[in-house]
């Protein structure tokens, strides 16, 4: 574990995101708002009926990409908050990131010549296509299977090691579609523009990246427990 300033229950809220700014979309997928004041983060989290602990270790996976939770803290994580906050990550990606990235392309395919616009519109609707696609199977298939863990526990063909092993890596298009805007787009006054796009490409790309590792390091290895007690039941 590399030197972070320890998170804990005791800390002010405020302070949370002082430390980590990326915690300010965790506490919005956890339906928890802005406006706290001086309260501690365990005072917040009970006010909206939030897993402290959860917090905590959603944060510590989101600032310390290496970390890797104990069995012991994957065993308490409460599965369905950990879902509510991925599905409001899908809604996150699906009507506030794509929409804003798809205005701003729009802006430069407008100021671009024909050949560039059309190689960017293609490279950016593959790649949505594509996230779209898996967070379609994840709030159609793996969403609802885990849901039904939980409420009527039985044994069932799917496993969520299925949905692990097909975990399909989903950068390789928003790279070239990076690569053209940064590598062969000419010099014009479109640069603040280009600039602006890229920052948000970044920004969505690290911010999918830390998802997936809120479902490979929490998500799957509960689902994983919860599964081999029903196999043992």
């Amino acid at each position: 574990m590399k030197n972070y300033p320890a998170f804990s229950p005791q800390m002010k809220m405020a302070d949370l995101i002082h430390v980590n700014y990326r915690n300010l979309s965790v506490l919005s997928r956890l339906g928890i708002s802005l406006g706290f004041g001086e309260k501690t983060v365990d005072e917040v989290c009970k006010r909206h009926n939030v897993d402290v602990n959860l917090l905590l270790l959603i944060c510590n996976v989101l600032l310390d990409t290496d970390m890797i939770p104990a069995e012991e803290q994957i065993a308490k994580c409460p599965v369905e908050q950990v879902v509510h906050y991925l599905q409001q990550s899908h809604q996150y990606y699906l009507n506030v990131a794509f929409p804003s990235i798809q205005h701003l392309l729009d802006r430069l395919v407008a100021a671009c010549n024909e050949t560039h616009g059309k190689a960017l519109n293609r490279f950016f609707n593959e790649y949505r296509k594509e996230v779209e696609s898996h967070l379609a199977h994840e709030d159609q298939t793996v969403f609802p299977y885990i849901m039904q863990l939980l409420n009527a526990p039985k044994k069932s063909k799917f496993s969520i090691r299925q949905y692990k092993d097909r975990h399909a890596n989903i950068e390789i298009k928003l790279t070239d579609l990076k690569n053209i805007i940064i590598k062969y787009i000419p010099y014009d006054n479109t640069d603040n523009l280009r600039d602006e796009l890229l920052i948000q490409l970044f920004n969505f790309e690290d911010d999918l990246n830390r998802h997936t590792l809120i479902e490979e390091r929490l998500l799957v290895p509960s689902v994983i427990l919860i599964e081999q007690k029903i196999s043992l039941s």
